[in-house]
């Protein structure tokens, strides 16, 4: 583009500078040579736009080989119009003029080289004796002109190329500004975070002791009036039967939910060893595979091959997954498919538009392994994606609102992060990604 613009302007500062010199008056007798002449330079020129436009990829040969025509040109103006006594001398200055402001010094000097010995040979048709001084001048002035103009033209461009590696520089340094300023502002996130689940934890705790009690206790007198049941008459015990019945269950509920609430309290830091996904998840697919045949739901195992041995905690692994394939099955109630695809990822990042386990967008280790849990059931709404994997935020009848967060910290626990993807009727995806120890090899 800029060896484009520069022929251009070059091409019409020739044409304006002849057709300046040319309304200067010349003797009757240049006029048929300098007429034909300029015609010439024009159709000349006319080529020279053409080109231009049909071989742009060949716009330095053909801008460095017009240089060369239009000092043949201006020298046939000079030899046509008196030699040293013409005017259309000036157009050498303009013409090492552009030449040295666009290719810099070496190029001006070239062309006003050129442009010498072409002048004085243009010259020699004329009495050079008595004008040899204005020729000398002119001459000096070529290269004066090429050094001078040359010079700052490469300044310029020097200037210009700092201030674009400056430029680049100062987008590198506001680029990783941005990244330390996500990854503060993500620290502080988490930081705050885990200070809330720990105030939750400790309440949930106390709540669950505190309750915990009395459910013993009724329990136990639910177990006493059974016993005292059997001396009650037949139709009365019957109906005695179920109110009894009625409480008990009721306080399993309660202990199932205290039970619930105790475990987030005091999930214990995972015991790492080092283990392979591939049995995990198949011994896991065993388990629950009835579970879900009840459910008339499909579960397909993938396990991609040469998956890399991971540090983990297999029972809170096979935890988390548990509660994000029961969570599936109950997403599909009338029945669906269940995908648990396991993979190392190829790249940094999840896909877009993916709720993390800290709530934010997350970027995954460079070197992890990815399961996923793909269900095709009735999806997630987009206001509560933001919020599932909060304590105790459940949309399930009866539901206590842990499983998600307790698969969360298990990931975190494991340094690795536990996102949401999920499209309202057309299904939900987790995704579990587990960091890869650099000492561990592939198997």
């Amino acid at each position: 583009m800029e060896e484009r613009s520069f022929a251009v302007l070059r091409a019409l500062a020739m044409l304006g500078g002849l057709t300046a010199v040319l309304l200067v008056q010349h003797p009757p007798e240049h006029r048929p040579y300098l007429n034909g002449l300029a015609w010439a330079f024009v159709a000349y020129k006319l080529l020279l736009f053409l080109a231009i436009r049909t071989w742009v990829a060949r716009l330095r040969p053909i801008v460095l080989s017009t240089t060369a025509l239009d000092l043949l040109f201006v020298s046939l103006f000079v030899w046509f119009s008196g030699g040293v006594e013409s005017h259309f001398y000036l157009l050498f200055y303009l013409l090492v003029a552009l030449t040295a402001a666009h290719f810099g010094p070496r190029a001006g000097f070239a062309v006003a080289g050129g442009a010498s010995v072409l002048y004085a040979l243009a010259s020699a048709t004329g009495s050079l004796h008595p004008e040899w001084q204005h020729l000398v001048a002119r001459v000096a002035t070529f290269f004066l002109l090429g050094g001078s103009l040359g010079y700052l033209s490469q300044r310029e461009r020097l200037a210009r190329t700092e201030a674009e590696r400056l430029n680049a520089d100062l987008r590198e340094h506001q680029s990783r500004l941005e990244t330390a300023y996500r990854e503060l502002q993500a620290t502080q996130d988490r930081l705050m975070h885990s200070e809330r689940l720990a105030a939750i934890g400790q309440m949930s705790a106390k709540v669950s002791h505190e309750v915990r009690n009395p459910l013993s206790s009724i329990s136990l007198n639910v177990e006493l009036l059974e016993d005292e049941l059997a001396s009650l008459p037949e139709a009365r015990r019957a109906e005695a039967g179920n109110l009894i019945r009625a409480i008990r269950s009721q306080v399993d509920v309660l202990g199932v939910v205290t039970e619930g609430y105790l475990r987030f309290a005091r999930l214990p830091k995972p015991k790492l060893e080092v283990a392979s996904l591939g049995p995990l998840l198949q011994e896991l697919a065993d388990f629950v595979r009835e579970e879900l045949r009840a459910r008339k739901v499909q579960l397909v195992v993938e396990v991609q091959l040469g998956l890399p041995r991971l540090r983990v905690d297999p029972g809170q692994i096979r935890q988390a997954l548990l509660n994000l394939v029961r969570n599936a099955a109950e997403a599909m109630p009338d029945g669906g498919i269940i995908r648990l695809d396991a993979r190392t990822l190829a790249a940094e990042g999840e896909g877009a538009g993916e709720q993390s386990s800290a709530g934010a967008r997350s970027i995954a280790p460079l070197r992890s392994v990815e399961i996923a849990v793909i269900d095709t059931g009735v999806g997630i709404a987009p206001e509560d994606l933001r919020q599932i994997f909060e304590p105790f935020f459940t949309r399930k009848e009866g539901g206590t609102g842990l499983g998600l967060a307790i698969s969360r910290e298990i990931a975190v626990g494991h340094g690795g992060t536990l996102t949401c993807g999920s499209s309202p009727g057309q299904g939900t995806t987790f995704r579990l990604t587990l960091p890869v120890s650099e000492t561990e090899t592939g198997r």
